[in-house]
């Protein structure tokens, strides 16, 4: 099974995030956009695990919650990740950074006691908007175009979910396996 640890969103996000994302594709010649349904923040990529492990994941996933009660993150800013010349573009978020922070810090140490590699880049947290896309003008005009409702686009986060990443029917899927309420 290939999974991660991921925050979910309602669905008023994810319908927020459509609608940015199909600005971005206006600019686009090309690329392979993230669809609506599966928007979610990553905490954590595990990769490939045995179903018999999940169970070691999901106890790690209730030791990291200790002490984080629920926040709020605000969608912030388009960005992009170069890839020669085509880019991964996402959208970053703002909010409650240093609570984000704190709970990335907490999975990852309880997760390494599990034997779970710590990520070694730090954690830059971004939502996916598409994969391998082409544009036909620079980034930057696209960034300057889309305009972002900071205020009113918020995420509350109550709980993690662990997530498995599968195919069915030749498309992608992400199911939730396990939530994960913070401590209220």
């Amino acid at each position: 099974m290939r999974v991660f640890i991921a925050i979910e969103f309602e669905q008023h996000i994810k319908d927020y995030l459509n609608k940015i994302q199909k600005q971005v594709m206006s600019y686009s010649t090309d690329g392979n956009f993230s669809r609506p349904e599966n928007f979610h923040l990553t905490l954590k990529f595990i990769g490939e695990v045995q179903p018999s492990f999940l169970g070691s994941i999901t106890a790690a996933m209730a030791q990291s919650v200790h002490g984080i009660k629920p926040f709020k993150l605000r969608l912030h800013n388009l960005g992009n990740f170069p890839r020669g010349n085509k880019m991964i573009i996402w959208m970053g978020v703002g909010g409650e950074l240093d609570v984000l922070n704190l709970l990335f810090n907490q999975l990852e140490t309880s997760l390494g006691s599990i034997g779970i590699a710590k990520d070694t880049r730090g954690y830059s947290p971004h939502i996916t908007l598409g994969r391998e896309v082409r544009l036909a003008v620079p980034f930057s005009k696209v960034a300057s175009a889309v305009a972002i409702d900071h205020q009113q686009q918020i995420i509350e986060v109550h709980k993690i979910s662990l997530m498995e990443s599968k195919r069915e029917e030749g498309r992608l899927m992400y199911i939730p396996l396990h939530r994960q309420p913070l401590a209220d």
